[in-house]
C-alpha cells in the first residue's frame, strides 16, 4: 500500500468518527423537555424569557420586562439597540440558580454558557454568571435588570 492510500485511509476515518460524534451529539441533545416552572414565580418569568430569546421571539421576550425602568425605551428602539450588534457566537445557553425573594423584590442567579466559533477546529467557552432583578406586579413578575440581551452577541 503506497503513502497516498493511507494518508486517504486515515482522511476517510477521521471524517467518518467526526460524522459518528455529531450524531451522537445530536441524538443525546435532543430531546431536552424543558419543565415549565410557574409563571407567577421570579424563576417561571426569567426562564420564559429566556426561552423567548433563545427562539428568537423578541416581542413576547420585551413582554417580561418592565416598562417602569429609566432605561427602557419602546419596543422597536430596544430590538433595534439589541439587534444592532454584531452576532459572534454560535449557541448559548442558561441555567437558573439560586432565587432571593424579599417581599415584592427577588433576584434569580443565572449562569449563561456562551460557546464562540474559535477557529477550523477549536471554540471558545464561557460561563457569565447573570443576576436578575424583578418586581412583583400584583399577580406576575417583570424583570427590571438587565434589560439587554448582551449574553447572545
Amino acid at each position: 500500500m503506497n503513502s497516498s492510500n493511507k494518508w486517504l485511509i486515515i482522511f476517510a476515518g477521521i471524517i467518518g468518527a467526526l460524522a459518528v460524534i455529531a450524531v451522537v451529539l445530536v441524538l443525546f441533545t435532543q430531546g431536552k423537555n424543558v419543565v415549565l416552572l410557574p409563571a407567577d414565580t421570579p424563576q417561571g418569568t426569567v426562564q420564559r424569557y429566556l426561552i423567548a430569546l433563545e427562539y428568537s421571539d423578541y416581542q413576547l421576550a420585551y413582554t417580561y420586562l418592565s416598562p417602569n425602568m429609566p432605561e427602557m425605551t419602546p419596543y422597536n428602539e430596544w430590538l433595534t439597540q439589541n439587534q444592532n450588534r454584531p452576532v459572534v457566537q454560535n449557541d448559548w445557553g442558561a441555567t437558573l440558580g439560586k432565587t432571593v425573594q424579599n417581599g415584592s423584590y427577588a433576584t434569580v442567579a443565572v449562569m449563561i454558557e456562551t460557546s464562540y466559533p474559535g477557529g477550523m477546529m477549536s471554540s471558545s467557552q464561557s460561563g457569565i454568571p447573570v443576576t436578575f432583578e424583578l418586581t412583583e406586579t400584583g399577580i406576575s413578575w417583570l424583570i427590571t435588570s438587565p434589560t439587554y440581551i448582551f449574553w447572545i452577541y
